[in-house]
Parts: C-alpha cells; structure tokens; sequence
C-alpha cells in the first residue's frame, strides 16, 4: 500500500471512529428492567406457569362468591383449659386480667368450655393497642361469635362486651335479655360528617335452656351489611350506611382513641360458654374490593344476585432508579385477552421517597408499550424521578367464565448523567484581595451554571460561591473562545455567606498571602437549587495567594 493511501485509510477511519463517539455522545444510553415476582402484592390474584417455563399473573378468584380477604383471627377464646391456666387468649394477642369460671367437658364438640354460675364468675380481657378491640380508625369486615348453652334466664347477660365512657357509652355488648339475644353498638358506627350512631339488633328468636346455640354478628364493610345469625341463619339485617341501601355511604366501624376499656366475658351469665372469637378483614385490603364493588356492583347486589366480573390487582414495591430525574422511556407488558377481558395499568414516580402504601405522589393510568413516559408535565415539572411504583388491574369477563393473563412487565429508562466536570480551570490573575478564575464553558445542552468550591485546605471547601452580583455562574459569562472568567472578591464571598440560609459553611474571606484551594464543578436544569439537581465532580483543584502587588508603581 503506498504512502498516501495509507494516510487517507486512518483519515477515513478517525472520522468515522469520531462519528459513532459523537452520536454515541447525542443520546442517552437507554437501560431495561424485567420485573421478577419479588416483592409484589398480589390482591386476589395467583402465579401461574406459561409455556416455555415463564411465569405470568391472573385472577385467582372471578367471582363474589367467595371472599378475596379470609377473616383473620384477632380474639379466641376455646375454653380448653381450666382458669388458672388462662394467661393469654388462644390467639396470644390479649393478655387476661381476670379469670373465674368452672371448667368443663361439657361440650357438644367433646371439647372443654366454661359453666358460669356465680356472682364472681367471669373473664376480663385487658384490650391492647394495635389490635382490633383498640381500633379507633376503621374496623374493617369483622365477625364476633360464640357458642353458648342457657341454664337459667337473666335480665343482662353479658356473653361479650367491650363498652367505653368516654364521651358517653361508646362500645359494643353481646347479651342475652332474658331468653333473647341482644346485640348493641354504642356510637360505634360513624357517618361522613364524624357523627356517631348507635344500632341495636334485637329480633332474636327465643333461646331455649340447655340447648347449644351457635351466635353470630358479621359486619361487611363493603356493603355496609350488618347481620344476626342464630345457628347459621340469619335471623336480623341492618345496612349500617346513611341512606339505608347497600354500597352507599357506608358508614366507618371505630372506637374512641382515648378509652381503652377491658373487655368483660360472662358476667352475669347462667350456662355454658365456649370459642368466644372476634375475626376481621384488614381495611387496606377492603379498601380494593370496596372500591370495585361499589363502581361496579351496586345495582346487582340490589336484587341479592352474587357480584361477578371481579377485578385482581398486581402491586410493585417502591423500586429505585440509579439517580433522580431519571426518564421512562418505554412501559410493556404482554398479555392474553380471553374475550370481554381487560388489563390496565397505573405508574407513578417521583424524586422525593415514598411508601408503597402512601397516598401520594400521584398514579397516573398509561397503556401498553406507551412511549416517553417523562415527556409528561406536571405543572413546571415532568413525570421524572428515582422512586417509582407500578399497578395493573386484571378485570375478570363479566359472566365469571374469562380471566386475562399478564407476563413480561419491563420499562426502559434513560438516566439524566450529571456534566462532566469543567476542564482548563486556570488562575487568570491575582490582586489585592481577590483570585480571578478561570475556565473552559461546558458544552452539554442543559447547562444550567458552575459553582466554585474554596477553602483554606487542600479538598476542604468552607465556602462555595454560586452567583456574582445576583446571576448565576453561567455560559453567558463566556468569551468568543469559550473560557469563562469570574473574579472572586470579599464583596462576592459575603454576597454568597448570605445566602446560604443552611449556614454550614463558614466562606472565609479572602487575606492577602494566605494560599486558597479551588475547585469549580457544573450542573444543569434539572430541579436547581434542590437536593435533586444533577451537578458534576469537581474540577481539578487548582490554589492562588491573593497578592496587592508591588508598592513600586
């Protein structure tokens, strides 16, 4: 190959080795993300395997018929033991301040229970915090029974009782008035506008002696359906809500915050009890399904048909990009579509950490494959950040028969890098009391400003000065060759000291002789002036003695 041949294949090559830097420099490198099950709430929906050994997300239940939210124990007592030994309830949750009643095996399961006959008999449960007896926010679902055999008739016996004073009897009691069952709920029940009602259920039919009873009161959030129920069949219904309909204005189950009462089992009662338990559906769960029940639902429960076309919702934990202001670019998923099936999809993301549970920031619905998430603003920002959480909504057929499937969930993001430190940081000159500095502007697009790092110390800045008269430190400042000059003075070091609100550094002023350390670094518009900001590493340290020079002129 001769001479100039050569010459002009490396030429080539530099162009176009200088061409791919440049493009690979005009965009940002674009990641991926494919979301593992780890971490992820579902709601009342179930993993399953697709071909190929992939795993997807359906509906784990397309109907009403049964509940999403099993009922969870809170209080039990089974009675299996003798009294001395009553420490705890069977569910560990409450501690036992009293205790006296005959043990037995009296029991129509052939298990133990308790006979109470006497004036002193009785059981006492000190209520705890952070369990349902103590609950003054919202009661959820809940279901309080007992088994219970009358020996002899009293005017109030007490089966299970759970009764405050504060601001007036507030509470609930389970008696027996003679031989009828009675179930009363003091200021218990709040409407929209923080007023409490009471509700009584008392058309219980009578209750012979010596005959086992299973006795139950079950309250559905949902709805608002409150019912008696005497050996399973439902003897009494009230819906607890203001207009009397299910669904609507379900009025909120709570105690009050400031009366924890003791909880009191079998005063005043003449017979056997046994399994005294009180269960609850959690209202973070309730939450879901009364929002779906209630959007959708209303009019068939009207006519007491089961509810269909359930709705299975898939929750991410609060996931973590490498740095703030990141970009979603890309947000897919697949899916199968059985007929009348649908999925949609909510995201969110921000700057600021949040939890999975907080109410905000804001969900915002997007679709399938949607594009350039980032691009969208709210108010004088965009839908950017380093926190962020996803949501999808997988909506059963509305004959109960179709369940879509989801598999596949990933997003591609783009990170906002910082600048690249300032370059060719030089000291332009000296004089009395002042360094001037200076430096080549950067070229990135979003350039927002510099900042200039000093201190007395070598890597120990005790001051940073972001503005000259008022402006920011900026490419405006720049000459026709591109260098940036700023001129550091006592009068800008002040300017600076005073606003710095925070107060963390102490800017020391500059003396004539002393040798000062700097450092310049750039950042862009991204969020200035927060803690989000994007900002380079600095610079190369660079120090200056401010010097008056000679007295000689």
């Amino acid at each position: 190959m001769k001479k100039i041949n050569i010459k002009k294949y490396y030429a080539i090559t530099g162009i176009i080795i200088l061409s791919v830097l440049c493009i690979a420099l005009t965009y940002d490198t674009t990641y991926q993300i494919m979301f593992t099950s780890n971490g992820l709430d579902l709601f009342n929906v179930k993993k399953i395997k697709l071909q190929g050994n992939q795993s997807g997300f359906t509906i784990a239940k397309i109907n009403y018929k049964e509940s999403v939210n099993p009922l969870v124990t809170d209080l039990l007592i089974t009675f299996d033991k003798d009294f001395p030994a009553m420490v705890k309830d069977d569910s560990g949750h409450y501690a036992i301040r009293y205790a006296q009643y005959t043990y037995t095996k009296e029991d129509i399961e052939n298990e133990g229970c308790a006979y109470f006959f006497h004036k002193d008999h009785r059981i006492e449960i000190q209520t705890a915090k952070n369990n349902w007896l103590t609950n003054c926010t919202d009661l959820g679902s809940f279901t309080i029974e007992a088994k219970l055999k009358l020996t002899k008739y009293s005017p109030l016996a007490v089966v299970l009782s759970r009764i405050g004073y504060s601001g007036g009897k507030q509470g609930f009691e389970i008696v027996c008035v003679n031989d009828k069952l009675a179930i009363r709920f003091y200021k218990m029940f709040y409407k929209k506008d923080n007023v409490p009602v009471d509700v009584f259920c008392h058309r219980s039919p009578s209750l012979a002696l010596n005959t086992w009873y299973h006795i139950a009161v079950s309250f559905d959030r949902i709805s608002g359906k409150l019912e008696t129920m005497i050996n399973g069949d439902v003897v009494e219904t009230i819906f607890c809500t203001e207009s009397g309909e299910p669904f609507v204005d379900v009025m909120v189950p709570r105690f009050v915050c400031q009366d924890i009462p003791v909880a009191v089992v079998g005063k005043h009662f003449y017979g056997y009890l046994d399994k005294v338990r009180i269960a609850q559906r959690y209202i973070l769960d309730l939450e879901k399904e009364t929002e779906i029940a209630k959007t959708q639902f209303k009019a068939i429960t009207y006519n007491q048909r089961d509810t269909i076309n359930r709705e299975g919702i898939i929750t991410s934990p609060v996931y973590t990009f490498p740095d703030y202001g990141t970009m979603v670019t890309l947000f897919a998923w697949d899916e199968k579509m059985p007929p009348s099936t649908y999925i949609w999809m909510e995201f969110r993301i921000s700057d600021a950490f949040f939890k999975a549970n907080d109410e905000t920031p804001q969900w915002y619905r997007i679709t399938n494959k949607q594009k350039n998430i980032y691009l969208h603003r709210v108010g004088n920002e965009y839908l950017r950040g380093k926190f962020y959480q996803w949501r999808a909504h997988l909506i059963a057929s509305p004959d109960g028969s179709n369940a879509p499937v989801i598999y596949n969930i990933g997003l591609q993001y783009a990170l906002d890098t910082a600048p690249q430190p300032p370059i060719f940081v030089t000291v332009d000159s000296v004089g009395n009391n002042m360094v001037a500095l200076k430096w080549k502007k950067n070229v990135e697009y979003d350039i927002l400003g510099y900042n200039i790092y000093y201190g007395v110390k070598s890597k120990q800045y005790d001051g940073i000065i972001r503005t000259v008269n008022g402006k920011r430190i900026s490419n405006d400042l720049s000459d026709t060759n591109g260098y940036i000059t700023v001129t550091l003075t006592n009068d800008v070091i002040e300017e600076n000291r005073a606003n710095d609100t925070k107060g963390f550094l102490t800017f020391p002023v500059l003396k004539n002789n002393i040798l000062y350390f700097f450092a310049v670094t750039a950042y862009d518009s991204y969020k200035p002036d927060t803690m989000f900001n994007h900002e380079s590493k600095h610079s190369k340290e660079i120090s200056a003695r401010p010097d008056p020079g000679s007295d000689i002129k």
